[in-house]
């Protein structure tokens, strides 16, 4: 019996030993062996393979170990309990740890913080508020673990309101001084929106760190500033911050958003400096700055210089799309080929720039409607809106305007705006104005509801300085009751 004592001693000891050094696979094989050795596991042992099911996504072991929980009475044991609660958040099995956590006879802050954390990780945001919200019902205070799990929520969630009641939590509570809460809480403002809140705690923190910096790049990117990212860029790089590579990322997405080529070739510096230059997101990026600002000898430099295996679809998505931009349509294609040699199977965002491009070459109907058939037949994806408005302009661009009809009347889904305007564009393309009118009088008289096809008509006669069609379409959007759609263009330029 002594013997039996000490090995399962030892086992015990052994289980905690590893697990603290997270060689999981061998605790769950001495706990195995644990119990076939009759030995009971303690509360202390339980914990620790409860997290090595959670962390191999072992969960039918997890199943197990709850039903051995239950039979031998661990439940009351708070920290067993509270392992079982993430081991199921982990899993998505939230509905299972909303009952262990109902029937849980004690309760402490980290049983709530994981269910906050649980729901939304799962993507259950107003859930996880919700527990935060019956936490405070319940007289359990937030802990500073609380404050930086809900904080992310509410900005993911752009829920500014429960953002601003945790903020005035977190200042009565005494912790307004802890730097990483004052960077979630600036990161919520800002990913809601409130970019004033945001740059005023950012001006408060004395010390600042990359993450600080990152929060408030990130705000402004998401907030459509762009411009003012940048400025911040150069601040961050003025005061001698090292970037890191979200804030690589971002900086590159703003010099694409605003065709800025000086600035982007600047950060590309800052990537080689900083070792980032093979990493395939950096690179992908990078491509499409290069292509969107006409500079595709840089884009295919870039491109040359990824290895191979690191090639992902998206790289060969953002060459193939840049190339497609600047009329290199017969490039695109030979590109598609070499992507496809190398085992890179195509999705519907690649073969969308690939039709886009056909419609932009005169002389690729035929191949377009190849690609299409490809798409559908070879690869199983399903068109969607964009690839039928691809087809319907490189139909319709080939003078086809019979054959664009009758594509766009056999569409299993109904056309929208684009897909119309598409038509009405290759008409006009063509002068074909007998088939214009005859489409659109189909269409208005079939009860079509799109506001963006009769703003496309209004257009086409303003145009023509044809004012009695014009009012007559205007009276219709009135009679329809169709909400008006309006448009803006902007160019921007920034110094960096």
């Amino acid at each position: 019996m002594a013997t039996t004592t000490t090995q399962s001693q030892s086992l015990t000891h052994d289980i905690k030993h590893l697990a603290s050094a997270g060689d999981f696979e061998r605790v769950l094989d001495l706990y195995r062996a644990l119990r076939l050795s009759g030995s009971k596991p303690d509360s202390f042992t339980l914990p620790c393979v409860i997290k090595s099911c959670t962390t191999l996504l072992a969960l039918e072991e997890g199943l197990s170990i709850h039903s051995y929980i239950i039979k031998s009475g661990h439940e009351c044991n708070l920290y067993t309990m509270n392992s079982m609660i993430e081991m199921y958040s982990k899993f998505g099995f939230l509905s299972n740890a909303i009952q262990v956590f109902d029937e849980m006879p004690l309760r402490n802050p980290v049983s709530w913080n994981l269910m906050i954390s649980g729901h939304g990780a799962c993507g259950f945001p107003a859930h996880a508020l919700a527990f935060c919200s019956s936490m405070k019902k319940e007289g359990v205070a937030l802990d500073e673990v609380g404050f930086k799990i809900i904080l992310p929520i509410c900005a993911r969630a752009q829920a500014l309101r429960a953002g601003e009641s945790i903020h005035a939590h977190e200042l009565v509570s005494g912790l307004s001084q802890d730097k990483a809460l004052i960077t979630a809480v600036l990161d919520m403002y800002a990913k809601c929106g409130r970019l004033a809140a945001a740059e005023q705690l950012f001006n408060e923190i004395l010390c600042r760190d990359v993450v600080c910096w990152n929060a408030m790049i990130s705000g402004y990117l998401q907030a459509g500033k762009p411009e003012k990212m940048l400025e911040l860029f150069k601040k961050m790089l003025a005061e001698n911050f090292k970037p890191s590579f979200p804030t690589i990322l971002l900086s590159i997405q703003a010099c694409t958003q605003l065709s800025l080529l000086h600035a982007g070739k600047a950060i590309h510096g800052c990537v080689i400096r900083n070792g980032f230059l093979s990493d395939v997101s950096i690179g992908g990026l990078l491509i499409d700055l290069y292509s969107k600002c006409g500079e595709l000898g840089s884009a295919y430099w870039v491109f040359n210089g990824m290895s191979k295996g690191c090639l992902s679809l998206n790289s060969w998505s953002c060459l193939m799309n840049g190339l497609g931009m600047h009329g290199h349509g017969k490039t695109v294609l030979i590109v598609f080929f070499q992507m496809l040699k190398n085992g890179i199977d195509p999705d519907g965002i690649c073969f969308l720039i690939i039709l886009s491009s056909c419609s932009h070459n005169a002389g690729f109907l035929e191949l377009g409607r190849k690609v299409f058939c490809y798409m559908v037949e070879q690869f199983g994806i399903q068109p969607t809106m964009e690839h039928y408005t691809s087809m319907v302009d490189i139909i319709g661009r080939s003078g086809y305007l019979e054959e664009a009809l009758k594509f766009i009347c056999e569409m299993p889904v109904e056309p929208d705006s684009n897909v119309l305007g598409a038509f009405l564009g290759a008409c006009r393309i063509h002068g074909h104005l007998v088939m214009e009118r005859v489409f659109a009088e189909f269409f208005v008289d079939s009860e079509c509801t799109i506001p963006g096809f009769y703003k496309l008509l209004l257009s086409v006669h303003a145009g023509r300085e044809n004012w009695v069609e014009v009012s007559k379409i205007r009276r219709l959007i009135e009679e329809k009751r169709l909400k008006s759609i309006s448009g803006c263009s902007v160019i921007e330029s920034t110094a960096f």
